[in-house]
């Protein structure tokens, strides 16, 4: 029987992955939809913001700011709305397809959402009737966007219950304390806050619920709404975990139409190293490791889906240990799939880079982040700039494309490395780079040696007695235009690495992605009218280049 007309689609759960902020872009709206006057340039250079950073490495066009797969879809189509065909966000993500498949023997129906804004909510609202709304943050680097998201999902469906979990609640609850955390969670009004990294138990014990009121269940790290307002912890105990090798994605269970021909997953959680400037290995916990038949089996499982193929892993130490990770790539030379991964390059040995290359890799992330022996110890990255050329040398050897990244102005870095960083993209001839100034975080380590290292501030405006972080912004703007050879890859958010998997990915060589990236640099940071931009020699070369890689649209769950 069809459903009447105007009838919504009832869905235990709708699962959003990744919110994004469409109302900074005044170039791509819906037509019928009113525009926000173009927001006036940015005086103040140093301005570290994130609408300062969008406006120093964003590309204004009559004044409407373009980031790079905006950028694309002009310079392709004429116009901005095709942009998703190479946002960094259109592969399947983890998360989605991982409830998806976990829920699934369950009887509970999740819809993965893979990619929303606004627009996507509204229509959503109109034609599905969620019980529950999981809405994840792990992608999400502003707490705006976040208060937008899921502000919008409580107005879309104000009978449903609805759940938020993800990364940045357990960086930002460190960050701002529980006292203010708690007016955050009231301004957001969500039901339920899982701060576990891993969330499963929580999250399969709201979904057996038919109350929105949680005060009375045991959910491990997970804040509820209070009888008395505010929200209160659900339990005091921490979250076991589902194993790594019972917990792994049945991609059969995932309907192809979910899924695009590029999709995210993993092998490990959490992270085996330490470095002082990040929070990654306190927000998720214990180390975790799948053993390397557990990938053959999800291999397999995917091989359900013949569309597939490219895989992007999200462990962060992906090879490391050396040998667990030498007995992965031998599963994955038994596979045809290209994959991407982040990677230790100090821990490079030739037969391993060979294997690697023969399996499919097609790009590693380098987390160098500086070229000074001091300040790597400062971060506790163990390991020396001497150990990272040796494992340059076998990668450039065997012709994996890597993008590395840096950060200024850590303790003890000097104005003076900026142009060692320099020298080092170019000697090696990386073919993308990124660097950023150091985000001064509480819930990191190194906040609690700030008194060793006599810092005062935190965020994005501190001070030390090598730096401070006016001068890192400086040279982070002048270090982006010094490389001769080595091409700087955007960092409007965290997705620059996979900007250049989405090209990889379709078909573009490492030369193509780096015309692109050139050519968008090329007019980043000032204001340029359309019609001089489309007469350009460089944007003429790269729209035949453009019309010559047809990029595909999202997987249907997202936007369109």
């Amino acid at each position: 029987m069809s459903k009447p007309a105007g009838a919504r689609e009832e869905v235990d759960a709708l699962f959003f992955s990744y919110f994004a902020d469409v109302d900074r872009w005044h170039n791509d709206w819906p037509e019928g939809v009113s525009k926000p006057l173009p927001r006036a340039g940015v005086e103040d250079k140093l301005d570290q913001t994130m609408m300062g950073r969008i406006e120093r490495q964003s590309v204004r066009i009559d004044g409407a700011p373009h980031d790079f797969p905006r950028f694309l879809s002009l310079v392709r189509y004429g116009h901005t709305r095709e942009y998703l065909r190479w946002d960094a966000y259109t592969p399947t993500h983890l998360s989605g397809a991982y409830f998806q498949s976990l829920l699934a023997p369950q009887g509970i129906n999740m819809r993965h959402v893979n990619w929303a804004d606004r627009f996507v909510l509204e229509r959503l609202a109109e034609t599905v009737a969620p019980k529950f709304v999981l809405f994840s943050t792990s992608f999400m680097t502003e707490v705006p966007t976040i208060l937008d998201g899921i502000q919008r999902v409580r107005s879309a469906w104000p009978e449903a219950t609805v759940v938020v979990g993800g990364f940045m609640l357990g960086e930002l609850e460190r960050d701002v304390g529980e006292e203010n955390f708690q007016r955050f969670m009231g301004a957001w009004g969500a039901d339920a806050y899982v701060m576990s990294a891993m969330g499963e138990e929580a999250l399969l014990g709201i979904l057996k619920t038919s109350s929105r009121d949680l005060s009375g269940l045991d959910l491990p790290q997970t804040y509820v709404r209070a009888p008395g307002g505010g929200y209160e912890h659900s339990s005091e105990r921490e979250e076991e975990g589902l194993p790594l090798d019972d917990s792994w994605v049945r991609w059969d269970r995932i309907g192809a139409r979910d899924l695009y021909h590029t999709v995210h997953l993993r092998t490990a959680r959490s992270c085996k190293f330490r470095c002082s400037f990040c929070s990654l290995f306190i927000v998720e916990g214990r180390l975790a490791f799948a053993e390397p038949e557990t990938l053959r089996r999800e291999l397999n499982s995917l091989r359900a889906h013949p569309h597939v193929r490219s895989l992007i892993f999200t462990d962060d130490t992906f090879n490391v240990p050396q040998k667990r990770f030498t007995e992965l790539v031998r599963v994955l030379a038994d596979f045809d799939y290209d994959w991407y991964s982040f990677y230790r390059s100090q821990f490079a040995d030739e037969e391993t880079v060979r294997l690697m290359r023969d399996s499919g890799c097609k790009g590693l992330f380098l987390g160098i982040e500086s070229v000074d022996d001091k300040v790597l110890k400062n971060m506790n990255k163990a390991t020396t700039v001497a150990s990272y050329e040796r494992g340059l040398e076998q990668l450039q050897k065997y012709q994996i494309p890597t993008h590395a990244n840096f950060i200024i102005g850590f303790p003890g870095d000097t104005p003076d490395n900026a142009q060692r960083v320099v020298d080092f993209v170019d000697k090696w001839e990386l073919p993308f780079f990124s660097v950023s100034p150091w985000f001064f975080a509480p819930s990191t380590p190194i906040y609690d040696q700030r008194k060793k290292f006599g810092v005062s501030g935190k965020y994005y405006s501190w001070e030390h007695a090598t730096m401070n972080s006016a001068q890192a912004i400086e040279l982070e703007q002048w270090m982006i235009k010094q490389p001769k050879r080595a091409v700087y890859m955007s960092q409007l958010s965290s997705d620059h690495f996979w900007s250049e998997i989405m090209l990889y990915s379709n078909g573009f060589s490492v030369e193509e992605a780096r015309q692109a990236a050139r050519t968008f640099n090329g007019f980043c940071g000032q204001d340029t009218s359309r019609h001089k931009l489309v007469r350009d020699p460089g944007v003429l070369r790269l729209k035949t280049l453009l019309e010559s890689r047809e990029m595909p649209l999202p997987a249907e769950s997202s936007a369109q």
